[in-house]
Order: structure tokens, then sequence, then C-alpha cells
């Protein structure tokens, strides 16, 4: 199966390295930096706005398996504290396993809705839910199940460090689908925190716990960490490696994983 993995691992790779060289430039004209007020609040994640994101995941599973997906997502801001979310990816998915080949089709479609319940001069809190529908094209590319996923999530001004916290918690429960495939059912509690240095640039790091309650409560854990730049007043690029921190057989875990995207606020 080398041969099948090859192509996009080595896609991913030379696209993260010309990504991470151009968000390391200085900027050409720095005159044209946004003030440090207004480029917080440009990606202040409470602070709802008209957007678009198209990103590529490439995931390696243990196994041999990995997993890529190009997830275009749009946003819908009805104000400042409402917010509705769709995105649908394309999906190519590969086992590891001698003969079995590679699928590659529609995954699943997921929808949010969110809203901002509180705000204060140091802290916000969100609250909402996600859909995602049985919507895959082919068994290896989805769950097999509709899931209803609710979530609240706080940020915490640390004005000290120029950063933000946030706690984060959301719950996953199949409500319907196959019967023959498994039931979705795990929390998935998450801390991270953005940091926003000069230049229109941030850092993002987030720690991510698996609860699955389908495997006796058993625990798994990820750490990803994004570099990303602003390099208009509305559009950024960035880069998020992540890896596998414990696994414990959980199929939410990964080996390792790479990210790269960009995002246009309107």
């Amino acid at each position: 199966m080398t041969h099948e993995r090859t192509p996009p691992t080595c896609a991913a790779l030379i696209v993260c390295a010309g990504l991470s060289i151009g968000l390391c430039l200085p900027a050409i004209a720095q005159g044209n930096d946004q003030t440090a007020q207004d480029f917080a609040r440009r990606i202040d994640p409470t602070d709802f706005k008209h957007r678009f994101d198209l990103r590529n995941e490439y995931f390696d599973f243990p196994g041999g398996a990995y997993m890529n997906q190009l997830v275009p997502r749009g946003e819908y801001a009805v104000s400042r504290t409402l917010a509705f979310r769709a995105e649908l990816p394309l999906v190519t998915y590969s086992s590891g396993q001698p003969g079995a080949g590679t699928d590659t089709g529609i995954g699943n479609l997921l929808t949010r809705v969110a809203w901002r319940a509180a705000r204060t001069e140091s802290y916000a809190l969100v609250v909402g839910t996600e859909m995602i529908f049985d919507t895959a094209s082919k068994d290896t590319l989805g769950q097999g199940k509709n899931v209803v996923a609710p979530f609240a999530f706080m940020a915490i001004e640390l004005p000290q460090w120029n950063s933000i916290f946030f706690p984060y918690i959301q719950y996953y429960h199949s409500v319907s689908g196959d019967d023959a495939r498994p039931d979705v059912h795990f929390t998935n509690p998450r801390t991270s925190l953005l940091t926003r240095w000069p230049k229109r640039t941030y850092t993002f790091i987030e720690a991510s716990y698996f609860i699955d309650h389908e495997h006796s409560d058993r625990v798994g854990a990820t750490l990803k960490t994004e570099l990303g730049r602003f390099y208009t007043s509305n559009t950024g690029l960035y880069v998020r490696p992540g890896v596998g921190l414990y696994r414990n057989d959980l199929p939410q875990v990964f080996n390792w994983s790479m990210e790269v995207g960009m995002r246009h606020l309107f």
C-alpha cells in the first residue's frame, strides 16, 4: 500500500512547507497593518461574521490507514451573536489493508447553529449544536449515522499574554442511521489558547480529549498547534499539525495529522 500513501503525504508536506515559509515572511508594507484592537476583533470566534473557509486535512491512523478531506465551509452571521454554518467534505480513505484499495467521494454533511449567550469585557459564552448527516457516498467515507452534537465554550481574555483561553465541551450522540454500523456516543472536552502576535499573526494550541461511552468510557487525547497569518484585513492562511497523545484504541484518535487552509471574512 506504500504507493497509495506516498502522494497525499508528500503533497501535504510540500504545501505545508510553502505555507510555513510564507507565514514567516515579513510584511511587505508595515503601514497597512491593522491596529491590534481591530485584529483582535477580526479573529475573535465569539464575534460572528460571514466567512468562507477552505481546508485540507490529512490523517494517518494505526495499521496503515489514512484519510484525506478537502472541506469547504460557509458561515452566515445573522448577527454578531447568532450564526449558521455548513460544510461538506470530499473524502479519500484507505484502510491500509492489502487489496483494499482507496475510496473517494462525498463525506457527511455538517451543519451548526451557534449563539453567543453572554459577553463581558473579560469573557464570552457560546452555546449551540451541530448536526452531522449521513450523506457519505460510500460506507467507508462516513460513520453511517445521523449525529447530534451540542456544545458550549467560553472565551476568557488573558490581556497580560495578549491571549484568549477557551474551555470547550461537546457531546456526540447518534440518533438514527444504519443499524449495522456502530453507534456514535462520546464526549469531547478540549482546551485551547489563542495568542495574537505582531503583523496579524496568531498561534492556536488545542488539547482534545475523547471519552468514548461506546467503549467503556475509555479516554484518548490529541494535540494540535496552528500558525496563521492574515495577509489582508479579510483573508488569512494557516497550517495546523497534530499528533495523537494517547490512543487507547479509540477511533477518534489518529497517529498524526496535517491541515492547511485559508479563511476569508466578509
